[in-house]
This record gives structure tokens, C-alpha cells and sequence, in this order.
């Protein structure tokens, strides 16, 4: 901005009819006085466009820090929720599901146990009644 407005000053001022004149060395002297002057004000507007910039960014920086720390703080919850629900869910299907072998297996050894003892039972009857054969 401040270019383009000492490029139409330095236009206009050519385009004039002052502008064939020579210039004094005071002249010169006040026209680098103000060059310098824009130079400083220039140089000042940036020095503050730099700070408020870095200002801006460091805001921006911790702004996505917390941000990033309250996501990792809710993905750790949600992963601890989630092995949670699973450890629930063996415990609720898993130990029913023992029991219930523990029972079917117990019921089996009580079956192997009649059967032989029938099978004993049976043994024992027909020992009985070949005795009885032979006291008769």
C-alpha cells in the first residue's frame, strides 16, 4: 500500500511541470528524510505484524496442545472402556459357560460310576444266583 502510494506520488509529481526543475540538496535531504521516515513506520508495522503473528501462533499452538490432551485423555477412557465391557463380557458368557461344562462333566463321571457299579450290580447278582443254584 504504502508502495503504490509512493509510486502515484512519484507519478504525479513527474508529470508536472515542476518536475523538470532542479532539485536543491535540501530537497533531496527532506525526500530521504521522508523515504526514511516511511521506512521506519513501515519497519515498525511490520516488527507488529511479526509479534502479533507469534502472539497468534503460540495461542494456536496451545490452544491444539490442550485440545490433543483431552483427545489422548478420552481415547485412553475409551480404550479402558472398551477392554472393560470385553473383560464383562468373558466374565458374563465365559462363566456360565464354565460351570456348565463343569456340571456336564461332573453328570458324566456319574454316569461312568452308575454303569460300572450296574455292571457290578450285575456281576454280583449273578454270583448270587449261581450260589443260590448250587445251595438248591
Amino acid at each position: 500500500m504504502m508502495k503504490t502510494l509512493f509510486f502515484a506520488i512519484v507519478g504525479l509529481l513527474c508529470l508536472s511541470a515542476v518536475a523538470t526543475a532542479e532539485l536543491s540538496v535540501e530537497d533531496l535531504e527532506k525526500i530521504r528524510q521522508i523515504v526514511n521516515e516511511a521506512e521506519g513506520r513501515l519497519e515498525k508495522r511490520i516488527t507488529e505484524t511479526e509479534t502479533h503473528l507469534e502472539k497468534r501462533i503460540a495461542q494456536t499452538e496451545a490452544h491444539l496442545e490442550k485440545r490433543m490432551t483431552e483427545q489422548s485423555k478420552r481415547l485412553d477412557f475409551q480404550g479402558t472402556l472398551i477392554i472393560t465391557l470385553i473383560g464383562a463380557l468373558i466374565a458374563f458368557v465365559g462363566v456360565p459357560l464354565a460351570f456348565i461344562a463343569y456340571q456336564q462333566n461332573s453328570r458324566t463321571q456319574q454316569d461312568d460310576t452308575i454303569k460300572a457299579q450296574a455292571i457290578e450290580i450285575q456281576a454280583l447278582r449273578e454270583k448270587v444266583e449261581s450260589l443260590e443254584k448250587l445251595l438248591s
